[in-house]
C-alpha cells in the first residue's frame, strides 16, 4: 500500500511568528523527511525574506512571498532572499494549497 505524502502549507504574517515557522519546518521534516512543506509569508513578515536579514530558509521547503504585502512594504523583488517565490496574492495561494490537499497551519 502507497504511502500519502504529508503536505503542509504554513502561514506567517507577523514578525514574531518567523522563528516558531523555522522550527515547525525543521521539526516537521525530522518526523518525515518525505513531508512537502510550503510557507504562504504575507504582512509585516515579508520584510524579514530580504538580503542582510538573517532569517534561514530550508531547502526542502518552498517560501511565498505575497507581491501585495511586498508592494505595501516598499520591498523590491531584486531584495529578495534567494530561494524565495513570489506569489500575486498570499491569501489565494492559500487557498491554491488547501485546495491540493495541503493542511493548513497558523504559525
Amino acid at each position: 500500500m502507497e504511502k500519502n505524502v504529508l503536505r503542509v502549507v504554513f502561514h506567517v504574517s507577523n514578525l514574531e511568528q518567523i522563528a516558531r515557522m523555522q522550527n515547525n519546518v525543521n521539526n516537521l521534516f525530522k518526523e518525515d523527511a518525505s513531508a512537502v512543506i510550503s510557507v504562504v509569508i504575507n504582512g509585516e513578515a515579508v520584510t524579514r525574506f530580504t538580503k542582510g536579514n538573517d532569517t534561514k530558509l530550508n531547502p526542502k521547503a518552498t517560501y511565498y512571498l505575497c507581491h501585495n504585502s511586498l508592494m505595501a512594504n516598499q520591498i523590491s523583488t531584486d531584495d529578495l532572499l534567494e530561494g524565495t517565490v513570489v506569489t500575486p496574492s498570499g491569501v489565494y495561494r492559500l487557498a491554491l494549497l488547501q485546495n491540493e490537499g495541503y493542511h493548513y497551519i497558523k504559525v
